[in-house]
């Protein structure tokens, strides 16, 4: 016998779906196609969204809806508070994608350093001569600044200080960091003083724009700056005209403002920007926690108990 209906907006690793099927649930798998959406939201209980914008006019179709369960950790898609008002519990997974994420943005931070996008495309133009086109920068001993030391920006700054790095912080919200850390509570000091600067708060209305033309201004002319977080998280345009300049070495982006990314965009055109396309979650482990940890907050919202992750 069904118990109740699941939509998932997008496609996510079967791991989730599965255990609700197994529980009795109907699961319906939209991969984003607008009319199943709005369709199948009128008689679901549970929705599972990825990064697909649900707006109030949306949910207000689902009359049976007891929960928005978020496929990772950034809520800004989900209208929080109207879902609160009207009953729906609204539930993130914490973690999931921490260790993926924070790969991914040391990734970026070592391909920058080591220029291996602009060597590997001299060395297919010109040869062996590529070796001298563009000395890289070592990391050991090298500041790494980071705004926003929860889940995914601790394991960041413990991976710098296994390179070697010192490592700089500003988090209000936090009240304990790894050892090693410096913490400060001027986030003005973490951009002076950052040789790569990375970015990993939640998006808020007071976070966003964290780093603007004032910031972009402040950092050094040697410095990378790495968003793995949100696009606006950084002034999009401000950090274009910082790069087209040269008043900072690079940056690596796996968000944008739009996503996609419009494909006119300068940020495709500099040799001084790594671009992903909000890759850095795509691992398989990845891809399997937060399956699993969002379906279990459908399940134990569903069941009465307390969810992880409950907004």
């Amino acid at each position: 016998m069904v118990m109740a209906k699941v939509l998932f907006t997008e496609n996510v690793d079967p791991t989730g779906p599965e255990m609700l099927e197994k529980a009795g649930w109907e699961v319906v798998m939209a991969n984003r196609d607008a009319g199943i959406i709005e369709k199948e939201i009128e008689t679901a209980e549970a929705v599972v969204v990825r990064i697909l914008d649900l707006t109030p006019e949306l949910l207000a179709r689902g009359k049976n809806l007891k929960i928005v369960s978020k496929h990772g950790v950034g809520y800004d898609n989900i209208p929080v508070e109207w879902c609160k008002a009207h009953g729906i519990a609204v539930t993130i997974a914490p973690g999931a994608n921490s260790q993926s994420v924070a790969e991914h943005t040391i990734a970026l931070m070592m391909a920058l350093a080591k220029n291996l996008a602009i060597v590997t495309k001299a060395y297919r133009e010109k040869g062996f001569a590529a070796k001298n086109s563009a000395p890289g920068m070592e990391i050991n001993g090298k500041t790494l600044g980071i705004i926003g030391v929860g889940h995914i920006g601790s394991r960041v700054a413990k991976m710098g200080l296994g390179l070697g790095m010192k490592v700089l912080a500003y988090d209000p919200y936090v009240k304990s960091v790894p050892d090693g850390v410096v913490m400060t509570s001027d986030k003005d000091e973490v951009v002076r003083n950052a040789d790569v600067l990375t970015l990993h708060p939640v998006l808020t209305p007071e976070t966003k724009n964290i780093i603007g033309a004032r910031e972009l201004a402040m950092m050094k002319p040697t410095a990378l700056f790495i968003n793995c977080g949100r696009g606006p998280l950084v002034d999009e345009p401000a950090l274009i005209k910082a790069l087209q300049e040269k008043r900072i070495a690079g940056a690596g982006m796996d968000v944008t403002w739009s996503e996609p990314c419009e494909p006119d965009s300068p940020l495709f055109a500099m040799e001084n920007v790594l671009l992903t396309p909000h890759y850095a979650p795509a691992t398989r482990e990845c891809a399997m926690n937060v399956s699993r940890v969002c379906c279990q907050n459908v399940l134990d919202v569903m069941a009465g108990k307390k969810p992880e992750g409950l907004l």
